[in-house]
């Protein structure tokens, strides 16, 4: 990831970032980060950036002009325009949306993220126009200039990026994991100021632990973040619903579960969720048994899925049949590893080169909590009979591909 921030006051960025984990990590090369002091571009010998604001008022206006050479000079822009891409640029203002996890999440995914860090009255209107991708506040307050947002969300956004933390599930496990605030720690002693570490905590029993740290979490959450809770609570009663159905449910109630996911409709014959770590739709029923869904529930489902086209990449249509009558759908196959199909030693001895891929992702997905599954096209007819031979369950599912059209 590369950090690109344009400011009055670059050392302020850099003193910051350059220390602690962030710090480590750019030192190691998993971060890059460049200033550009927005005064280097000024068109005067006093590098004066600022004015008075037409129509009057209080304060200065950060200028057009400087603001966009240090632009320019930040992302590299060339004559050719097939050789420049559209940058994400991000200005900090409490007129912008909220920076929360699943924005942090969102920026995570780019390869260069460049701020532009504002100061006095602000910065004039038609350049933020021109440059600016994201609008970005990081509370409903005032500071004194964007630095500070920005080193917030640089910091945030670095900690998901792979080889920033030390340990790798640490960004998982942390507050707003599944919507629930962090249980509590401790630490050695187990005795302070005449208070005990939970005995739980010292038992080694882990599923012990894992249950006392779920309830803590659960009541830390209903007490400070009532709106978390009803997520919360809302995802566990459809996971639990989708149990009660075939194992084709799984990766939709794995999105709900391990991923940054909302339930857009939940009907009595039908659901449908979007997974924001992935850009995945999935949209499902409850038995598949269902001879004719709701016919309402079908159009609500189809709007809804009209209107994620622009954001989300695939469409999974789980169990459902009629729902996904559009030409780009196609069928697959998807091959699960659960509980119920162990794969045995002697099969995959006689599957090797198949089986031995299979058991290393696998054995990947049970340390994560997670089944196992893939989705396979019909074409792919070996890789499914082998899988079938191996002893792996297999399901037919409808796919609507909506990619962007590039």
């Amino acid at each position: 990831m590369k950090y690109k921030v344009m400011t009055l006051f670059p050392e302020m960025i850099s003193s910051v970032m350059e220390t602690g984990i962030i710090g480590r990590a750019l030192k190691e090369g998993a971060l890059e980060l460049q200033t550009f002091n927005i005064r280097d571009y000024a068109d005067n010998s006093r590098a004066q950036v600022d004015d008075y604001p037409y129509g009057g008022g209080a304060g200065q206006v950060i200028q057009a002009e400087p603001v966009y050479r240090a632009y320019m000079a930040a992302v590299g822009k060339t004559e050719d325009k097939q050789l420049n891409k559209k940058r994400r640029v991000i200005y900090l203002s409490p007129q912008g949306k909220r920076f929360d996890q699943r924005m942090a999440k969102e920026f995570a995914r780019d390869d260069e993220l460049v701020f532009l860090c504002g100061h006095y009255e602000g910065v004039d209107e038609r350049v933020l126009e021109e440059i600016v991708t994201d609008y970005v506040s990081a509370g409903d307050y005032i500071l004194t200039g964007g630095e500070l947002p920005a080193l917030i969300i640089m910091d945030a956004v670095a900690r998901l990026l792979p080889g920033v933390l030390g340990n790798s599930d640490s960004p998982e496990v942390e507050t707003f994991y599944r919507d629930l605030l962090e249980y509590p720690q401790y630490s050695r002693p187990e005795k302070w100021h005449d208070k005990d570490v939970p005995a739980v905590l010292l038992s080694g029993n882990h599923k012990d632990i894992e249950e006392w740290r779920l309830e803590q979490s659960i009541s830390r959450t209903g007490n400070s973040r009532r709106d978390l809770l009803e997520r919360y609570t809302e995802k566990n009663a459809l996971i639990e619903r989708m149990k009660t159905a075939r194992v084709q449910n799984i990766p939709a109630s794995e999105a709900l579960f391990f991923n940054d996911s909302d339930i857009l409709f939940e009907g009595k014959d039908l659901y449908l969720i979007f997974d924001h770590d992935n850009c995945v739709l999935y949209a499902g029923c409850y038995d598949k048994k269902l001879a004719e869904y709701d016919k309402d529930e079908i159009e609500k489902v189809r709007s809804i899925i009209e209107e994620y086209k622009s954001v989300a990449e695939k469409c999974y249509f789980l169990n459902v049949q009629g729902v996904a009558c559009e030409d780009k759908c196609k069928e697959l196959i998807m091959i699960t590893f659960t509980e119920r199909n162990p794969i045995s030693s002697a099969r995959v001895r006689d599957y090797a080169e198949f089986g031995e891929r299979l058991k290393v992702l696998i054995s990947r997905s049970l340390l994560q909590g997670r089944t196992f599954y893939e989705f396979l096209g019909l074409s792919q007819i070996m890789q499914i009979e082998d899988a079938v031979k191996i002893g792996l369950y297999t399901s037919r599912v409808l796919s609507m591909d909506l990619s962007r059209e590039k």
